[in-house]
């Protein structure tokens, strides 16, 4: 999972990704029949210093699929891109 956020003032990273971790698990686990453990405990952040430095990571994040799945044409969590 990669993305790119700012969290607003007086919100904690780990409790924004705490939060997220525990709703999405449970959707799951619910909803999917998946049991188990879901994500890692851990979580790897970066602070994005300029423009430049956040066009590299989205654009990243945004090709990050086809290089696991090149053969994938859509991909449904990502707005279409030239690749």
């Amino acid at each position: 999972m990669h993305a790119l956020i700012t969290p607003l003032a007086n919100y904690e990273l780990e409790n924004i990704l705490h939060s997220w971790k525990s709703f999405t698990a449970r959707q799951m686990q619910r909803g999917k029949r998946r049991f188990g453990r879901v994500w890692q405990d851990e979580y790897f952040d970066r602070i994005i210093r300029d423009d430049k430095e956040f066009v590299q990571k989205r654009d990243y994040i945004i090709a990050n699929p086809w290089k696991r799945w090149p053969e994938m044409e859509n991909y449904p969590w990502v707005w279409p891109l030239e690749r």
